[in-house]
This record gives C-alpha cells, sequence and structure tokens, in this order.
C-alpha cells in the first residue's frame, strides 16, 4: 500500500521540489524524495497513511533538502511556504481513476525540462526517468542499451548543461523539438515496470512498486494527450500502446509467477476495459497527417490485443508495421521485432537471413531475445535439434532467473512435442 502511493505521487513532490529549488539542484531534489520515501515506507505501516501522502513526502524531502544545502553552505536558495506549497500537492485519486489524474503543470514543465533539445536524446530520456520516475541507473542503462558507467557521465554532462534554465513550462513552439524523448521516457518507464514485474516473484511489495510504475506512465501518457498545451496524435497513440500492452500484464504471469509467454497467456485474464480505452486513443491517434513510430507501435500492439487468440494473430500485418517501422528506425530492435514476425507469418527463412544480419551488432540486453527468434525461426522450418541448442544458449544469456526459466520450459515444450504422446 505504502510502495504504491509513493509511486503514484512521486513524480510530482520531484516536480514540485524541483520548482522550489531550481533546476540545478534537480539531483538533490530526487535524493531528497528518495530519501523521504525511504522514511515514509518505515513509518506509513506503523502510523497510518496520511490524509495527503504528497503532502507529507514534500515536507520530509524539503528538509532534507534544506539539510544538504546548509552543509554544503548554501543559503541562497531556500523552498518558500513550506506549508503551502505541501497543501497544493493534489491528494492521490481514487483507485477506479487509476488511468485518469490530471497532468500538474509542474510535472509537465519538469517533464519537458528534462527532455532539452541541446541534450542528446538519450540523456533528455535519462533525466527524465530518473526525475519522474524514479528508476535506478541500471534499470535506465539497460533500457537505453548502454553501460551504467556511460550513463552516469551522461547523466552529470547533461545536468550542468541544463542547471542555468528555469522550470517552467514551454512555450507552445518549443514543446515539439521534446516530444519524442518525452514520450520515449514515458514508454521505457512502463517497459521497465513491466520487466520488473515478471522478475518480483515472491516480493509483492516489489511487483505492486512495478506495476504502479506501469500504472504512472499511461496515466502520464493520457494526461499529456489531453494537455492543452501538449496534446498531440503521437501522445494519443503512445496512450494506445501502452493500454494495449498494459491490458496482458494480467496475463503475463501464472500462479506462481513464473513469466507466459504470449502463445500461452490466457486472454480472458487480459483487461477487456484496457483494451477499449487502448482503441479510443489510437482512434484519436488516427487525426495525424503521417504516421510516427507511436502510431506503427500502437498497430502492433493493436494486432496483439484484438487477436481472438493467438494462432489467428494477423502476423503478416504486424510483420508491415515493422517493416516501416524500420524503414523510420533501423537500430537493432525494431529489425529483432520485424524478423519475429516474419518467422510468424511464414518466412522463417526470410527471418533467419535478417537475425543473421543482425549478429554482431546486437547490444547485450537484447541477446536473448535475438537467440530466442532465431530458435523459433528454426523450429517453423522444422529444424528442431537447432531450435533447443538456440534456446538453451537464450536461457544461459538471459539476465534474469525468470527469463531463462521461461526459455527451459519453451525448451520443454518442443522437446515433447517432438516426442509425440506418451504411449
Amino acid at each position: 500500500m505504502a510502495g504504491s502511493l509513493i509511486g503514484q505521487v512521486r513524480g510530482r513532490v520531484v516536480a514540485h521540489l524541483a520548482r522550489s529549488l531550481g533546476l540545478s539542484h534537480l539531483a538533490l531534489a530526487e535524493d531528497a524524495v528518495q530519501a523521504a520515501s525511504l522514511r515514509a515506507l518505515e513509518v506509513w505501516p506503523a502510523q497510518g497513511v496520511p490524509a495527503n501522502p504528497a503532502g507529507w513526502l514534500y515536507r520530509v524531502a524539503r528538509h532534507e533538502a534544506i539539510d544538504t544545502l546548509r552543509v554544503a553552505g548554501r543559503h541562497d536558495v531556500w523552498p518558500e511556504d513550506e506549508e503551502a506549497a505541501a497543501a497544493s500537492l493534489p491528494v492521490v485519486p481514487p483507485s477506479e481513476g487509476r488511468f485518469s489524474g490530471e497532468l500538474d503543470d509542474e510535472e509537465l514543465a519538469l517533464l519537458f525540462a528534462a527532455c532539452h533539445p541541446a541534450l542528446p536524446t538519450a540523456s533528455q530520456v535519462a533525466i527524465a526517468l530518473r526525475a519522474l520516475a524514479g528508476l535506478d541507473l541500471a534499470t535506465i542503462a539497460a533500457g537505453l542499451l548502454c553501460s551504467e558507467a556511460a550513463l552516469a557521465q551522461r547523466l552529470a554532462r547533461a545536468r550542468a548543461q541544463i542547471a542555468p534554465e528555469q522550470l517552467r513550462l514551454p512555450a507552445g513552439h518549443e514543446l515539439p523539438p521534446r516530444r519524442d524523448a518525452v514520450l520515449t521516457a514515458l514508454s521505457l518507464a512502463f517497459h521497465a515496470g513491466a520487466r520488473a514485474r515478471t522478475r518480483s516473484a515472491g516480493d509483492g511489495a516489489a511487483r505492486q512498486a512495478a506495476t504502479t510504475l506501469c500504472g504512472e506512465a499511461i496515466r502520464l501518457a493520457r494526461a499529456l494527450a489531453a494537455h492543452p498545451a501538449a496534446a498531440h496524435a503521437d501522445a494519443d497513440a503512445l496512450a494506445a500502446t501502452l493500454l494495449l500492452h498494459g491490458a496482458r500484464l494480467s496475463g503475463q504471469l501464472d500462479e506462481a509467477g513464473d513469466i507466459v509467454l504470449l502463445p500461452g497467456q490466457p486472454r480472458d485474464r487480459w483487461d477487456a476495459g484496457m483494451v477499449r480505452m487502448g482503441l479510443v486513443h489510437l482512434q484519436a491517434a488516427q487525426r495525424a497527417t503521417h504516421l510516427s513510430r507511436w502510431h506503427l507501435l500502437a498497430g502492433i500492439a493493436a494486432e496483439h490485443a484484438t487477436a481472438p487468440d493467438h494462432a489467428r494473430t494477423d502476423w503478416a500485418t504486424i510483420a508491415g508495421y515493422y517493416g516501416w517501422l524500420v524503414d523510420a528506425d533501423p537500430s537493432a530492435a525494431p529489425r529483432l521485432g520485424h524478423a519475429i514476425a516474419l518467422a510468424e507469418a511464414g518466412a522463417p527463412q526470410a527471418a533467419l537471413e535478417r537475425l543473421r544480419a543482425l549478429q554482431g551488432c546486437v547490444p547485450a540486453p537484447l541477446q536473448p531475445h535475438a537467440l530466442a527468434a532465431m530458435a523459433r525461426a528454426h523450429e517453423r522450418l522444422g529444424e528442431t535439434d537447432e531450435a533447443l541448442k538456440l534456446l538453451q544458449q537464450a536461457a544461459d544469456a538471459a539476465p534474469h532467473a525468470a527469463d531463462a526459466r521461461a526459455l527451459r520450459r519453451r525448451a520443454e515444450a518442443i522437446s515433447c512435442a517432438r516426442a509425440g504422446p506418451a504411449p
């Protein structure tokens, strides 16, 4: 309960504190809110959750930040009226409004301030994920397919570069150059939460925190699409994508907490309300004058979410979407997705050719996925031995035990199918 509430209000508290401290102290605001969050996890279970959790966190974080500034000999930056600032933070909306919270202007300002066009896109995304989602360096580095050391250096340079700026809502003409990085940050935050859910077997609090992160990414994407200053078809397309992926989270794990791969997920466990909501955003996204990568990703997610079952998924259409996506973004991830779709659409040999062309340029976090994709292509060609060998390599390379178990279960299923029914 406490962890979920903290996840829902954390971004707003960081934005509120960063506004009063100034962007030059963004890292201090992040650290202070993190310290306040840890304190809340100690205090709230024993004393009860306060009436305004965000206000409580703000007050504790403010004192933490002031103590740090005082030790550093800084007396020129003090947050203003503590009680007024704390009281202005909204109480968390009820659970039935889980994806409908309004986007606070300070929260939006921090998101767009972090995504400054003078910075490389990866740096913009990293700052936004640290500030609003509170993700650790390891998680962000995995999402950006880089090392933690390189990310830490990138963050330090980026914060120094944006430090002189004031935290404000950018003017209308300043929003478009920052939009794509904002959408990328929200997408990565959602997928970081989704990955964390699959790796939290037996840890209910960790799974709830991961689920909250997914929900916050969806809330921000939906609110961004509705905000008068930021509304855009690409934001609707992202909201559609995250909702359609989010609808499948409830079927992603079995009762033991193990990963259930997409072909075996019980579709009656998917969240039908989220699917409907996602399709509404997808319809709104069609007002665009051109297809962005967000529209293509939303189209792929919609094909999965609306297929009656895995066997009747329209893989040819998905492969077409991926083909257009590769034309716009020829990096490893879209090319890998295209190859997977081709194998499922009945072109496993073409998929293998594309996967072999990728060898040597697949980032380490994607390597298990590439090996599993090659295994599936060989399986579709009837080359079971090669498929089993590659699945073993994928399991050995998997970054987490839950991923490795899922891959080994898939190998067991292939072996059982090859052996045929028991006599």
